[in-house]
């Protein structure tokens, strides 16, 4: 795993440092890897420098001038775009380390460079009445045909989120391995509704500005509350593994089977590596 890890020294700029971000070699710690390992997603701090965050917001503004929302709208605005049209959106990955923190977890070379990006707004004073998690591409499925499934989600948190109920993501820890138990047990036909699983408390995903998320395709998640001033902007990509679409049934029932390094790394821990087992 030497060539995952590095000191703590070295994996993040100094405190308060935020403009440095982009020329800091940043390299993933044991303790994130573990961390992604057993609660199924991380929040990187630091990845984006403010004069890109302010770049993004800007592109944000247009793209509500361009379609606002109706006068009074209380809750989410999704929009996707596409990276040829948005290439500031393309920016977040391609000029910061966040590709190169994402391929930490799946393998060097091993994703494909996304095509889209998606803009979610949350706006006050709003609480999302749903109690329970999904995953991504299941709603709706019909049997035999392919959903749309990825790797990892990753999230460029826009607007401040480092208190409860300023829009954070809800996500379920620890699910996407009992999602996959899941999909072995029944298999991955199955994935035609959200898969119910005992579920644990959730969290509320807590970021600032420039700070990313990596969540792993199989952790359940929702939209959240968002009882602040002011309006909730994150920015996310789906990553996916250069041959999670041929084995997309592979990667629904073994939670990493994307992820080579992290299956070395529970194997380097003494554990057996089996998917459902926990660091």
């Amino acid at each position: 795993m030497a060539d995952l890890v590095a000191d703590t020294t070295e994996a993040t700029p100094k405190s308060g440092d935020r403009q440095a971000v982009s020329s800091v070699k940043r390299m993933l710690t044991r303790e994130q890897l573990e961390e992604f390992t057993e609660r199924g997603y991380i929040v990187i701090p630091d990845v984006v420098p403010p004069d890109l965050i302010a770049a993004i917001n800007a592109a944000i503004d247009e793209q509500i001038r361009a379609r606002p929302p109706a006068e009074g709208h209380v809750g989410v605005v999704y929009r996707f775009q596409q990276l040829t049209d948005s290439p500031v959106f393309a920016s977040l990955l391609r000029d910061t380390a966040a590709f190169s923190l994402a391929e930490q977890l799946v393998g060097k070379g091993a994703l494909d460079f996304p095509e889209t990006a998606q803009t979610a707004l949350t706006y006050p004073p709003f609480k999302d009445a749903r109690e329970n998690p999904h995953i991504d591409g299941g709603k709706g499925r019909k049997p035999g045909d392919p959903p749309w499934t990825f790797t990892m989600l990753a999230g460029f948190f826009m607007t401040d989120q480092s208190s409860d109920d300023t829009g954070n993501l809800f996500v379920w820890p620890g699910t996407h391995r009992d999602h996959a138990n899941l999909f072995r047990e029944r298999g991955p036909e199955a994935f035609t509704t959200y898969p119910r699983v005992p579920l644990p408390e959730r969290d509320q995903v807590r970021g600032r500005p420039g700070d990313m998320l990596l969540k792993h395709y199989l952790l359940g998640h929702n939209g959240g509350h968002n009882t602040s001033d002011s309006v909730r902007r994150t920015v996310y990509f789906r990553l996916r593994h250069r041959e999670h679409e041929a084995k997309w049934r592979e990667a629904l029932q073994d939670p990493w089977h994307d992820y080579t390094p992290l299956r070395r790394l529970l194997s380097s821990s003494g554990e057996t590596g089996q998917p459902d087992r926990q660091l």
